[in-house]
């Protein structure tokens, strides 16, 4: 009859779709057998880096160079008397210890968890890739240098602190806080500290640069060029990988452990923050000296959990710093707008 209740159909949704114990517990949950984590973990320098040995926290090294290049004759006959020599000057930097302690509840090695088997082995995994991610920032880093105690780590000079000769700054560098020029960076920049560095004898072949400067790399190599397109690819490249500067190919490899900017929202807003770097690197001067190399140790049962830790001990070199350079004080703009 109109207006009267159905019969029989009350208690259809007894099983419900929430889980604990107001409904659903009949039903399983649908979750994914992967965890998907995309938290950057590219070590340019530290994947392409000559490795070797230490075998003391001070790690040291030699430097020496030809005296300056001379037109002056010998006279005829002359006296014999010793000429000035320049002497080997030594170069140090101290090993830094990177560490990551794990820890996991054998409750959570027992379960059946999504997306690993054991959880501690996940955790080692894991701690392998932060601990290579610490070690590429900390070498482009401006941290101070420091020989440690008790209470205190000990800290490893930094590619700033090593590369100090061969640094310029930008062409179009004004009064630091000037939105309108600060810290612009140009091909003609790139090419100075090339020069600097050739006249002293060096011959970096990779350019790191941050992700706004990589930018700012693709906008001023292509201004004076054509670019054809092909009409069957349908392609335009923006992107610079490699430099064909006046002093050869350059390699432009884009670090994102290089210091930039703090304003990096866009490559062309106004920035007044010029705290950025780009660093000339030639390959076989720049490597890593490892007293310890990165490995994990099982400590084994604490209570009811199982234990250990990932470390390494490491320091890198400069083997000689006239080799490589610095282009420091740039901000994200890449052109004055």
């Amino acid at each position: 009859m109109p207006g009267s209740t159905p019969v029989g159909n009350t208690g259809v949704y007894k099983y419900g779709f929430q889980t604990g114990s107001n409904g659903g517990v009949v039903n399983r949950e649908d979750l994914l057998p992967v965890i998907y984590n995309i938290a950057p973990y590219d070590t340019p320098l530290g994947a392409s880096a000559p490795q070797v040995t230490a075998q003391h926290v001070v790690h040291e090294w030699l430097n020496d160079t030809l005296d300056a290049a001379s037109t002056t004759g010998a006279v005829e006959g002359a006296d014999w008397a010793i000429d000035s020599e320049t002497t080997p000057t030594r170069i140090l930097n101290i090993t830094q210890i990177f560490r990551k302690d794990l820890g996991v509840p054998e409750t959570q090695r027992a379960v059946n968890p999504a997306g690993f088997k054991d959880a501690y082995a996940y955790q080692v995994q894991k701690a392998f890739k932060a601990k290579a991610r610490d070690l590429e920032k900390t070498s482009f880093s401006a941290q101070a240098s420091s020989t440690g105690g008790s209470a205190s780590a000990r800290q490893m000079k930094t590619l700033q602190t090593l590369i100090s000769t061969n640094v310029n700054g930008p062409a179009t560098l004004t009064t630091p806080g000037d939105a309108t020029h600060a810290g612009i960076i140009g091909a003609n920049d790139v090419n100075s500290i090339l020069q600097t560095i050739f006249e002293a004898g060096g011959d970096p072949e990779t350019i790191h640069v941050s992700a706004s400067v990589k930018r700012q790399f693709s906008a001023f190599s292509i201004s004076n060029q054509t670019r054809y397109i092909g009409a069957m690819e349908k392609k335009l490249t923006f992107g610079i990988d490699v430099l064909d500067t006046d002093f050869g190919l350059k390699q432009v490899i884009l670090n994102r452990w290089v210091p930039q900017a703090t304003n990096t929202g866009t490559a062309t807003a106004n920035a007044t923050d010029v705290s950025g770097q780009v660093f000339f690197i030639q390959r076989a001067m720049v490597r890593y000296a490892w007293l310890r190399p990165m490995a994990h140790t099982l400590i084994g049962k604490r209570g009811d959990s199982v234990a250990g830790l990932v470390v390494g001990e490491v320091t890198i070199e400069v083997l000689n710093e006239l080799a490589c350079g610095r282009i420091t004080g740039v901000n994200n703009r890449s052109a004055v707008s």
